[in-house]
């Protein structure tokens, strides 16, 4: 099929493609999501099993946040081995045996005894988990043009939020369940919220299709429309950057700024979600079981807030600017929050703008790096941009436990964040004055119009 605008049969390709894009992105996007949200329960819920786990196992402020951080070590060893496995393997076997893995060693994270054991869990975690995130953003570029990807990152990162939103009470609830089958109440927690990886593992074998041509629900004219766009969309690429070698990635200066920009975003991201109910906690005398729903609201309101904001930024065209927007509002409002903490109610209402302004950036990132990078490069890059840049995510929580222990109150740790996620603003500014990373504005279509498009 061509893409000169000849009408196929009843369509023409612009109808086709809307039609193609719609299927996809509705059967992809939520279960893919649902996917990320486990794996994001299980990677954070020791935010929650900490109220209980520092205590029983005695365990320092510091050596918890070392511990918890630890995983994006084992997660930043294995995450480009990984992606490039799946590239050889498929998509359907190699991230359903990162969920079997994963959910596994997360249920067996209930039976560690001592901060040792603790911190080990944590590291093979991050060696189970690699490679999934990354995986499906390789995944996404073979099933979605450029200005559709944005969009679907969107349906799927906003499993982040939700899965805060939705584990802050369950955890809650599970640590109430203290002494079920002999078990503490953060020994359940561990235990319960594995499981889900690895019944979900079995789904993605048996149901995820590898590519467009694998899918039954795509008819044939939709198939070769998706291989065509791609394929048009690489040729520009890499005539505009050229075709990058395996080796040249890791020296690539546009991918270390992306990585630059990708710390202060993850720092916030896992220093928040990790800390959170610590934070929610020291405001007041609340039970488990209200912290659980006091730390959703931040969650619940980046949920709400994520679709909105990534199709604003999306019709405007320019995402660098839009992500400079976001971490200067994710900046300000944690600066807000620390000089509120003597009145919780207006630090939470700053702590949901920010974890709102913070969560809706990630879709616009991830939309990014596609952009200049083509085939195994971009295997390579996207895990290679998502692997160091996940440092991050160990030196938030380590860093955030030391400035806890020292000043004996996490919540100065926000002040940190703000510092970095302003740095990443000013990157984002800086970028947004390139060609390379701005979408045109006329091209892009939303899921309402694709709704309304004509299907046969």
């Amino acid at each position: 099929m061509s893409q000169d605008g000849t009408v196929i049969g009843a369509r023409t390709p612009e109808e086709v493609g809307a039609s193609a894009m719609k299927k996809a992105i509705w059967r992809l996007g939520p279960f893919l999501g649902l996917l990320y949200l486990v794996a994001y329960m299980d990677r954070n819920n020791a935010g929650f099993a900490k109220l209980e786990m520092t205590t029983a196992l005695q365990i320092t402020e510091a050596a918890f946040g070392f511990a918890a951080g630890i995983f994006f070590i084992g997660y930043l060893l294995f995450e480009v081995p990984s992606n490039l496995l799946l590239e050889r393997f498929g998509a359907r076997k190699w991230i359903a045996r990162i969920m079997v893995s994963w959910g596994v060693v997360a249920a067996l994270t209930a039976f560690v005894q001592d901060s040792t054991q603790f911190a080990i869990a944590r590291f093979v975690l991050g060696v189970a988990e690699a490679g999934f995130f990354p995986g499906v953003l390789l995944y996404l570029t073979l099933w979605f043009p450029r200005q559709y990807r944005t969009q679907v990152l969107a349906v799927f990162v906003l499993s982040n939020p939700i899965a805060n939103a939705v584990a802050a009470p369950l955890s809650g609830w599970m640590l109430e369940l203290h002494g079920m089958w002999g078990l503490a109440g953060w020994q359940l927690v561990f235990l319960l919220q594995g499981i889900p990886a690895v019944v979900l593992a079995f789904v993605v074998f048996f149901w995820l299709p590898d590519r467009p041509q694998d899918a039954r629900w795509l008819d044939a004219s939709e198939q070769q429309w998706i291989d065509d766009t791609l394929a048009a969309e690489t040729a520009a690429t890499e005539q505009k950057h050229g075709r990058l070698r395996l080796g040249e990635v890791f020296g690539n200066g546009r991918l270390w700024t992306l990585i630059v920009l990708f710390f202060g975003v993850v720092f916030g991201a896992y220093g928040l979600g990790m800390w959170l109910p610590t934070i929610v906690k020291s405001m007041g005398d609340f039970s488990n079981s209200t912290t659980g729903w006091l730390v959703a609201l931040p969650n619940l309101c980046a949920a709400l807030v994520m679709l909105p904001w990534e199709l604003a930024a999306r019709k405007q065209g320019n995402i660098p600017l839009q992500i400079g927007i976001t971490l200067s509002i994710t900046a300000l409002s944690l600066v807000a929050a620390v000089a509120a903490q003597g009145t919780p109610v207006v630090a939470l209402i700053a702590l949901c703008l920010g974890m709102s302004a913070l969560f809706s950036t990630t879709p616009l990132f991830w939309s990014l790096p596609p952009m200049v990078l083509t085939g195994t490069a971009a295997a390579a890059g996207l895990a290679f941009i998502n692997s160091v840049g996940n440092l991050a995510g160990f030196a938030g929580p380590y860093a955030i436990g030391w400035i806890s222990g020292t000043t004996g109150s996490a919540i100065w740790g926000l002040l940190l964040i703000a510092g970095l996620t302003l740095l990443g603003a000013t990157i984002a500014f800086v970028l947004s004055r390139r060609s390379d990373f701005t979408i045109p504005a006329a091209a892009l279509l939303d899921v309402g119009e694709l709704s309304t498009t004509k299907e046969s």
